[in-house]
């Protein structure tokens, strides 16, 4: 088969591996594991082996089944996602969800059902949802993917049984992408990516890396010379969207750490001098207001994509400076 786990995802394989030998899996699944743990690749390895003939613990990748799941053509399993991207899941997608539910197996087996972002479902599309999972019908398999639990309604939360991604350490990281990718990292870009591996894996294949020490280089330069890079800044921030502006959280939380004498547990961690040298020049109670600023306005942006970025962002840096 084509899909693969990634080492991080054994320990949650095993115990599912355990409830389908012995026949105890739940009707609904709530996989609460962020983007960039490759969730993704572990729900389709839990339905390669439930939708596989041989009805054991791996799926055989041989048999009719496997091959119609490998051309992306198999009858019984069906993903659900935002018609549009970045959209909602509509209800008239989810009710077309309780149809196939109903409906009987094509090879006498399992059908599955996964809805990925399932935060992305409208209320009424959760309540239609609902009574489905309320009665669930006989060998009906539902996955919802999420990047946290509490992003969905009690009522769901309560029907499906909840598994969370285990911490995966900065060795692990490190240790998969020398292996896979040939890549040296540093622990500054594991912390900076919370962790995420196959984030982590995008931060430098994406160059994002260098991406990030110019955003910083800009607003390094921003807030010390005045109007000479507030346009660098912006067009930065405006090209990267909400990943730059959480990179400039981190630092300016990391100039706080600094200033209150706080040597450890900065994000920036490969970015020292940068950062006493800014934590020395920009009064604390400046760095404290536009940290709390900049977060609102992340908020603000994230809730109404439409509004004016380059504006909102200039006004932001421009009380950042003093003008």
């Amino acid at each position: 088969m084509a899909t693969k786990l990634y080492p991080w995802q054994q320990g949650v394989w095993q115990q599912w591996q355990q409830l389908i030998a012995t026949d105890r899996l739940p009707h609904a699944i709530l996989c609460a594991m962020p983007d960039g743990t490759g969730r993704d690749a572990l729900v389709q390895y839990f339905s390669d082996t439930l939708l596989c003939l041989t009805q054991g613990t791996e799926p055989c990748g041989f048999c009719h089944s496997c091959g119609l799941v490998e051309s992306g053509n198999h009858p019984d399993l069906h993903w659900i996602k935002p018609e549009i991207e970045g959209k909602s899941i509509s209800v008239d997608q989810i009710r077309q969800c309780n149809s196939w539910a109903l409906e009987s197996s094509q090879f006498n087996a399992k059908r599955m059902i996964i809805i990925e972002p399932a935060e992305k479902m409208t209320e009424s599309a959760a309540n239609a949802l609902l009574k489905t999972l309320e009665a669930p019908p006989k060998n009906c398999q539902f996955v919802l993917l999420a990047n946290s639990a509490h992003h969905l309604l009690p009522t769901i939360r309560s029907r499906c049984q909840v598994w969370l991604q285990p911490v995966i350490s900065a060795e692990v990281i490190a240790e998969w992408l020398a292996e896979t990718e040939k890549l040296t990292i540093s622990p500054q870009s594991i912390v900076l990516n919370n962790y995420l591996p196959l984030a982590v894996k995008s931060f430098y294949q994406d160059k994002k890396q260098a991406s990030h020490q110019q955003l910083l280089a800009h607003f390094s330069a921003c807030v010390s010379s005045s109007f000479c890079a507030t346009s660098d800044v912006v067009k930065s921030l405006v090209k990267l969207e909400d990943e730059g502006l959480c990179w400039l959280s981190y630092l300016l939380s990391d100039i706080q750490k600094r200033q209150l004498g706080v040597v450890i547990g900065w994000v920036h961690c490969d970015e020292q001098e940068s950062i006493e040298r800014l934590a020395k020049s920009i009064p604390t109670n400046i760095v404290y207001k536009q940290y709390l600023s900049l977060n609102e306005l992340r908020q603000q942006l994230n809730a109404h994509p439409g509004l004016n970025k380059e504006l909102l962002l200039t006004q932001w840096l421009f009380e950042f400076i003093g003008e």
